[in-house]
């Protein structure tokens, strides 16, 4: 098995760098599409620019590649087009399989190498794996109800944005062409996606810059996250109360230490 993880950057770059010392030697090949206008028009911060050149003076990405959107287009149309640039760079390495990863994700380096196992041993084309998301620092984490498309193998019909998927409440842009029969959804003790989305330097950046483009969604978001108190229940907008439990910074990220944190919590999530 050789894999190709492909970075979707354009902000989170507080964790770039981080995520990139985390996933490198757990993958074969790591390349990052990146661009210098958002979807929205937003022209790339200095801060953003820098970590991308502190990455490839480190030999933390294989290959760097620009994306122009198209403005013309709605955003989430442009994140499938900037994703698939990450699907043939993998191609031209000579992957055997793909994964599409953003800034402000992480996962376990042993954890990859007991799916990549798995895989191996049971043959499945797909999986999926479910998702932990932070809030306001990394040492406060909860379970998510959002799923990540996870390992896929690369056929010559492979695509990736496409609109059918195995497992529910994956991002749109990153579905990749699966058959039910060979695809499998790791349990969260297995693998797992750990989601620096609510630790941001710039929040309101974040959101404004968002593949989703409904103002009065992220602006609850926003709200919930400056009135949320630590120890206590997120009221995340559409996924109802969260309670995030207190943890190490596991991955040695981008911490605002803001808040306090509490004692990790012993069950480790």
């Amino acid at each position: 098995m050789r894999v190709s993880a492909s970075y979707n950057y354009f902000n989170g770059d507080e964790h770039l760098l981080a995520s990139l010392r985390t996933l490198r030697g757990a993958v074969e090949h790591v390349s990052l599409v990146w661009q210098e206008l958002s979807n929205a028009g937003e022209p790339i911060a200095a801060s953003a620019r820098a970590a991308l050149e502190t990455a490839r003076a480190e030999g933390l990405v294989d290959e760097v590649i620009a994306y122009a959107p198209d403005l013309g287009r709605p955003r989430g149309a442009n994140e499938r087009a900037k994703r698939a640039l990450g699907l043939q760079a993998a191609r031209r390495a000579g992957a055997s399989h793909f994964l599409s990863m953003d800034a402000d994700e992480f996962y376990r380096p042993g954890e990859i190498a007991e799916a990549r196992r798995q895989i191996a041993a049971h043959g499945w084309r797909s999986t999926s794996v479910d998702s932990f998301l932070h809030v306001r620092r990394p040492v406060w984490r909860a379970h998510d109800s959002t799923r990540c498309c996870f390992l896929t193998e690369i056929g010559p019909d492979t695509q990736i944005g496409v609109e059918a998927f195995p497992s529910p409440r994956v991002d749109p842009t990153r579905r990749m062409t699966a058959d039910p029969a060979h695809h499998h959804h790791f349990d969260a003790p297995t693998v797992a996606m750990y989601h620096m989305n609510l630790v941001r330097r710039d929040m309101d950046q974040k959101l404004r810059n968002s593949t989703t483009t409904d103002r009065a969604f992220l602006d609850e978001v926003a709200r919930a996250v400056a009135a949320w108190t630590p120890g206590g229940p997120l009221a995340f907008p559409r996924k109802g109360d969260i309670t995030p439990r207190p943890v190490r910074n596991e991955f040695a990220t981008w911490d605002p230490g803001d808040m306090p944190a509490a004692p990790p919590d012993p069950a480790g999530a």
